[in-house]
């Protein structure tokens, strides 16, 4: 049963890409067709993988994890959902390289991790393992391979100097945040580190903080990537908030870091979504 539900689903992963790559064909170019497909396979991922991962099924992941990183994931993926439709309908050279360079950079580090560190995590004898792996690291491989063939974009219009230094201010906080989770997940400062006793969910987590800093670092250099960046802030950073008070609820400890900063990004990306 459990096998024939990861098989529709798989089914229904392509069948949603293939939508999205039917309904925004026409605003890219031919050139821009296998980045194109690596955007529409990554956004209809985040779209399905969201629900099952916010509310903790067990078995739509490569590994069990805790119930508050479940719904950081779920979050995550509800960023990239955001992003990804705004984009597929709003393409530009600019915002394909930015959307491509979130996919590898939230996914080949998370790929290496288990190859690298935590092969025994996973259980290599069911399916879910094997297309984890498949998809994720396909995924980080098209993606790159879509960056390096990219041609390179003239120099764009820069927005203006609050706006730039509030994208750098969140792309510092959000660099060492994820160099500090991925890098030392097992470092003994509660508040941050809330998964000290799974490493590999903590470095999954650590991803989506790089991602954010890399979104703020590009949209502090072009003012037409604000508003995808904006989006992405807005969702990952509400549904974080969101998760933090669930958790709180629950009974268990407020995990005040991650309702502050996220909750922060996320007023500024609404701030400068409803702006345009």
């Amino acid at each position: 049963m459990i096998l024939a539900l990861q098989l529709l689903t798989l089914v229904a992963l392509f069948a949603l890409a293939a939508l999205l790559l039917r309904r925004s064909a026409p605003r890219f170019t031919p050139a821009e067709r296998p980045a194109q497909r690596s955007i529409a396979v990554a956004t209809a991922g985040a779209i399905l993988g969201a629900p099952f991962w916010w509310f903790g099924v067990p078995t739509s992941f490569a590994w069990l994890l805790p119930p508050l990183a479940f719904r950081f994931l779920g979050a995550a993926a509800l960023a990239f959902a955001a992003t990804g439709l705004a984009i597929l309908w709003r393409p530009s050279p600019a915002r394909i390289r930015l959307y491509l360079g979130m996919v590898a950079l939230y996914l080949a580090p998370v790929v290496a991790a288990v190859l690298l560190l935590h092969r025994d995590r996973l259980d290599w004898q069911t399916p879910i393992a094997w297309a984890f792996l498949a998809v994720a690291g396909g995924l980080a491989i098209s993606s790159i391979l879509a960056l390096l063939r990219a041609p390179d974009l003239r120099r764009g219009t820069p927005p203006g100097p609050t706006e730039r230094r509030i994208w750098s201010a969140f792309g510092l906080l959000f660099a060492l945040w994820a160099l500090a989770l991925y890098a030392w997940p097992e470092a003994p400062f509660p508040p941050l580190f809330l998964w000290a006793t799974d490493p590999l969910s903590a470095r999954l987590i650590a991803v989506m903080p790089a991602t954010l800093a890399l979104m703020a670092w590009m949209a502090r250099k072009r003012q037409e990537l604000g508003l995808p960046a904006a989006i992405g802030y807005a969702t990952y950073g509400f549904w974080i908030v969101i998760a933090c008070l669930l958790h709180s609820l629950a009974g268990r400890p407020l995990p005040w870091l991650y309702l502050g900063a996220p909750g922060l990004a996320s007023a500024w990306g609404f701030a400068r979504a409803l702006r345009r």
